[in-house]
């Protein structure tokens, strides 16, 4: 592969972000051995927060060089491929609900969303989530391009397909990012 294809590939670093942050914890463990950092040494809640506001700002930043050096097609794919993988931790949480829609719906209006609504005979299922600044810690007010709701597009097709049992296929109505007051999805359940 060439090195510009590799660089679409993977969205202008993103491979290379990914495999530092699953790098991340073995290399702060290896550190913490290294320099015999007791495990119960204070955090300093400031650095913290100085260094998650870092985070964001170059996440931001990174937003930005994907939408000047990628094609909307491809920085949208990269983005719900992000959302999908960020889902995994929750893989067993919709295992637990796969054929219980319903129950899936139960349980999430108790957690994250407002309301859900569901027309059986056409399939479309609507999300709303409560009214909330995004979800995603990465996420700065103001500076995160809007373009960053495909990952939550991709987070919820990946839970609602692992609960459904087959592919559904995700609109985003409303998001917080692009102005709006909830971050609401349209969801197709039949193929």
């Amino acid at each position: 592969m060439k090195r510009n294809e590799f660089l679409k590939k993977c969205g202008a670093g993103i491979c290379g972000c990914g495999v530092l942050g699953l790098l991340a914890p073995v290399a702060a463990r290896a550190a913490d051995a290294e320099t015999a950092v007791p495990a119960a040494a204070p955090v300093d809640p400031e650095l913290l927060k100085q260094q998650l506001e870092g985070a964001r700002e170059r996440f931001a930043i990174l937003l930005a060089v994907m939408g000047e050096q990628l094609d909307d097609a491809t920085r949208n794919k990269i983005l719900q491929s992000l959302g999908s993988q960020c889902s995994q931790p929750y893989a067993a949480f919709f295992n637990k609900y796969r054929g219980d829609l319903q129950g899936f719906l139960d349980k999430i209006k108790t957690a994250w969303m407002e309301r859900t609504e569901y027309d059986e005979k056409t399939g479309i299922l609507r999300t709303i989530g409560k009214p909330a600044p995004c979800a995603c810690p990465l996420v700065k007010t103001g500076r995160t391009p809007a373009e960053f709701c495909d990952c939550s597009r991709g987070w919820t097709q990946a839970a609602f397909s692992t609960v459904l049992g087959r592919p559904v296929s995700v609109e985003i109505e409303e998001s917080v990012l692009r102005g709006g007051t909830h971050c609401s999805f349209r969801i197709g359940t039949k193929g």
